[in-house]
């Protein structure tokens, strides 16, 4: 198949380019060429501006796709595009996220709205725009699920070259050899999947039996914050590291999801795994993997300053 990825050079995009391209795929990837991995398979590469529309379907059309997977489309604008530079018989897969559900907007406002788990069938964010003016995946799936697209809707990713850095909460703490990390309630249930898993949902998604259908994708098992915390210590081989119970209320910034939380997010893939036939890799294994990535390759930006913890240890 002729693929078209929009957004293939970072993190969710490179995993689906290598998954896609392993499996025979011929791949255009469509990037401003802010970003050019040296390790990216062999793939044909137009450097425009997605929002471009006129450039866009020049490109999309001299490869002559069949099938088109927007990871970048952030907002209105980006799937208009999107959608206009490809007719009606091209195939759609569109990357977007548990954000669109009443329950995260519940999160950040501080009210619990929704029972658990979330299914596709749960109420969606009457709030727009919880993240800022330019990231609204409702108005990405309002575009393409009427066209036919399957949408799939991400829970927290993880993995190699995550630039979100979702371990740094404890590794950045193991790197610096603490002992001692002072930890909230660690109740919060945060629905998780691994990159590679994400790039194996797009692969199955992509010979549009399930048109116009929105899916779950996160593992089924969902570990509580401290649970979580544990995990990726043991994956660090880290155990000797304490976890000390604090107050929520003075925990430091960068922990406050180990403290109390009035909306979990927890999202059901049982829809993804029984009509998809989507399942994960060994999550303990995938944990792994992407711990001993990030410990090798730390963010050149990671914080040495320890000084809320201490406060709060004694």
């Amino acid at each position: 198949m002729r693929i078209a990825i929009l957004g293939g050079t970072q993190f969710i995009g490179r995993a689906v380019v290598e998954r896609l391209s392993t499996e025979g795929h011929q791949l255009l990837v469509v990037h401003r060429g802010e970003h050019e991995p040296a390790d990216l398979p062999a793939v044909t590469h137009a450097h425009l501006d997605r929002h471009d529309g006129a450039a866009l379907s020049s490109a999309v059309e001299s490869f002559g796709v069949d099938a088109l997977v927007d990871i970048s489309g952030m907002n209105a604008a980006a799937a208009d595009a999107a959608l206009g530079a490809v007719g009606p018989s091209v195939r759609l897969v569109a990357i977007s996220s548990g954000d669109v559900y009443r329950a995260y907007d519940g999160l950040h406002s501080g009210w619990t709205s929704d029972g658990l788990p979330l299914t596709e069938e749960s109420p969606l964010r009457d709030r727009r725009y919880v993240d800022g003016p330019q990231y609204e995946n409702l108005e990405m799936e309002e575009r393409y699920l009427p066209r036919g697209a399957t949408v799939l809707r991400l829970g927290a990713v993880y993995g190699e070259h995550d630039y979100q850095r979702r371990f740094e909460f404890v590794l950045r703490r193991v790197r610096a050899g603490r002992k001692r990390i002072p930890i909230g309630s660690g109740q919060f249930l945060f629905s998780r999947v691994y990159v590679g898993d994400v790039a194996a949902a797009v692969s199955l998604a992509l010979p549009g039996d399930h048109r116009g259908e929105a899916f779950n994708i996160v593992e089924p098992v969902t570990a509580p914050y401290r649970l979580f915390a544990e995990q990726i210590l043991a994956a660090a081989d880290a155990s000797d590291v304490e976890l000390v119970r604090v107050r929520d209320d003075v925990l430091p910034d960068d922990l406050s999801l180990t403290g109390a939380l009035d909306q979990h997010l927890l999202m059901d893939s049982w829809k993804a795994r029984t009509v998809l036939g989507w399942s994960p890799a060994d999550p303990v294994e995938s944990l792994r993997r992407s711990v001993r990535w990030h410990l090798a390759n730390p963010p050149v930006d990671a914080s040495d300053d320890f000084s809320a913890d201490d406060g709060v240890l004694g």
